[in-house]
């Protein structure tokens, strides 16, 4: 088992990955996580810009998976419920990415997909004018935030996001989500 530790360690290295996270979220991991990515970018002397977006970035996704993963694990005498899922930050080619994947019901696929290949279609200034207008209206039915999420990944994203489905059985898939910065 250590050497296959080893292994998985010596691929995030060559694949670039610096922060890998897999299990459940909860509001005290993405505060953790949070401030550990921020000071390891700082520490690392990037510009604020960019740190605030693979910040914001990293926020949209890690919510994605607290409030949209199928795979669940629940705590009934404490109410609690966590999302499962793994999240990736890492850089390519000079750029940074924030990854994250989790199962989603496949009755979803469509919808997410549909929503991204809209986004793919449109400009910093549609975007931003597409953020404005969401915002004056009440969440999608079914959504348990502001359903901008993807909208602003998109506007801060230096190229299309990239989504991706792996089927699991007949109920659930594997969503992968990608954005670089």
């Amino acid at each position: 088992m250590l050497t296959n530790l080893y292994d998985i360690y010596m691929q995030m290295l060559k694949d670039e990955m610096f922060f890998c996270f897999s299990g459940p979220v909860s509001q005290h991991v993405v505060e953790g996580i949070g401030a550990t990515l921020k000071l390891k970018m700082e520490i690392e002397e990037n510009d604020m810009n960019t740190i605030q977006k693979v910040f914001s970035i990293f926020v949209e996704q890690i919510h994605n998976i607290m409030n949209y993963s199928a795979d669940r694990l629940s705590h009934d005498k404490k109410g609690g419920d966590l999302g499962i899922g793994i999240f990736i930050v890492g850089t390519q080619n000079g750029s940074f990415y924030v990854r994250c994947g989790n199962k989603i019901y496949n009755d979803k696929l469509f919808i997410i997909k549909d929503q991204v290949d809209e986004l793919r279609t449109l400009g910093p200034d549609e975007l931003k004018a597409l953020y404005r207008e969401r915002r004056k209206n009440p969440p999608p039915e079914g959504s348990r935030g502001a359903g901008l999420g993807f909208i602003e990944m998109a506007r801060k994203s230096s190229r299309p996001i990239e989504i991706d489905f792996t089927p699991v059985d007949e109920a659930l898939s594997f969503l992968s989500i990608t954005v670089f910065i």
